[in-house]
């Protein structure tokens, strides 16, 4: 069928409504079911959403999601408010970005957005920032945009402040893409073109000013010794107090990490650093990366663990007299999660790897972007803490900016040549 037929456009719009409609329905019935309380730091989230004097993290995603809060709705009701809304527009980005004719990478942004339903109605920012991070991509990618160059990169920096302000984690992402892109920059540096060093520069302003952005509103609220507590802890558990055995969760967080974290406050974090890894031989640290690499290369699924084992929910799936029956038949959608979510990210990463290939074959340096992004994401952990819910972004948005910078290759010189003015 002719990609540009009516038939053919009408096909993909109705799988679209109905992956859409799937999104909404599944996480919209499951929050319902199960009605999750805040717990952990989605607690936190909740409790200092619209409260600036309680800041410690969170960025302007809390303020998200304070609107819903000032209006009244519950934890649930807030979170699906901004989670359902967040998952139908990387829905559409995707599909509006992906100009392949069976859509293969909007297909795996369904697929990942399907496996992670179940954290619709759980109280955090994952979703929301990866969905401004997502828009970015589309300001940056889509020359169909009938905006000005100023108005859309405008746009994408504020997206991407957004984001990471919201999710600090993508600014060491997007630092470490940008350093790594250097060789690449150095090696295709004949074919870099205006575009391809715009797209750069919006990723490292976005990035500067939104940690600049977050790092204002932690010493606005003056908690400096819980929000150095709360951040180090990430450090601590991922490398300084990280075990090098898997089965004492090497990488992940800890009890120990935390008080290692406190133990520490007395001393500047840079020296903190330096004396716990001097206090070790480099053969130990060696063994700790070795210990989490597993998981930074393979995350597991979070989501149906993050609303089953909230709390409340645990306590009244144990209260019920046929509690049995109900943790068999989890234990078995975790077994079929797991199963599913692992084809899906050894497809997203090998379509990440393919869409490098295709496009640094023909020397176009956008090609380096969706590899970085993967080794972004994987040298960060190496040293940070690691939980699967971490990797969400890297999982939903790789689909995402493999087809911004597919469309961006592709653009004939003519139309080239206005996107580049526009970016």
């Amino acid at each position: 069928m002719d990609p540009r037929a009516p038939r053919y456009r009408w096909a993909w719009l109705t799988l679209a409504g109905m992956q859409a409609l799937l999104l909404a329905g599944v996480g919209v019935a499951l929050a319902a079911w199960w009605w999750p309380e805040p717990h952990s730091d989605w607690a936190y989230y909740w409790q200092a959403a619209g409260r600036p004097e309680v800041y410690e993290r969170g960025g302007l995603g809390l303020w998200l999601l304070a609107l819903p809060k000032a209006l009244g709705l519950s934890p649930v009701a807030s979170s699906l408010s901004i989670n359902i809304p967040s998952a139908l527009w990387l829905l559409f980005l995707a599909y509006r970005l992906d100009g392949g004719r069976w859509k293969i990478l909007a297909q795996l942004v369904a697929l990942y957005l399907l496996l992670i339903t179940p954290f619709a109605g759980i109280v955090q920012l994952d979703l929301v920032a990866a969905a401004a991070l997502g828009t970015a991509f589309w300001l940056l990618a889509d020359a169909g945009l009938k905006l000005s160059s100023g108005w859309r990169i405008g746009l994408a920096v504020a997206c991407i402040v957004f984001a990471v302000s919201t999710k600090p984690q993508y600014a060491l992402v997007m630092w470490a893409l940008l350093v790594l892109s250097v060789p690449f920059a150095w090696w295709l540096r004949r074919s870099l073109s205006p575009g391809y060093q715009r797209v750069l520069l919006a990723l490292l302003v976005g990035s500067v000013l939104g940690f600049a952005v977050d790092m204002g509103m932690r010493v606005s609220s003056g908690r400096t010794e819980q929000i150095r507590t709360s951040s180090a802890v990430t450090l601590y558990g991922g490398l300084l107090v990280s075990s090098d055995q898997r089965s004492q969760g090497c990488g992940y967080w800890s009890v120990e990490a935390a008080q290692a974290a406190k133990d520490d406050l007395h001393k500047p974090l840079s020296e903190a650093v330096i004396d716990r890894l001097q206090a070790r031989p480099v053969e130990h640290w060696v063994s700790v990366v070795r210990c989490k690499a597993p998981e930074i290369l393979s995350p597991p699924p979070y989501a149906l663990y993050w609303l089953i084992e909230s709390p409340n929910v645990r306590t009244a799936i144990d209260a019920r007299p046929d509690h049995e029956q109900i943790n068999a038949t989890y234990h078995q959608a975790l077994r079929v999660e797991r199963k599913v979510y692992g084809w899906a990210r050894a497809l997203i990463i090998i379509a990440s790897i393919w869409t490098a290939f295709v496009l640094l074959r023909k020397r176009n340096p956008l090609g380096a972007l969706p590899l970085l992004w993967l080794v972004g994401f994987w040298s960060v952990h190496v040293v940070f803490e690691v939980q699967g819910r971490y990797f969400l972004g890297l999982f939903v948005l790789a689909p995402v900016l493999c087809a911004a910078v597919s469309r961006l290759a592709a653009l004939p010189a003519a139309a080239g040549a206005r996107a580049e003015s526009t970016l």
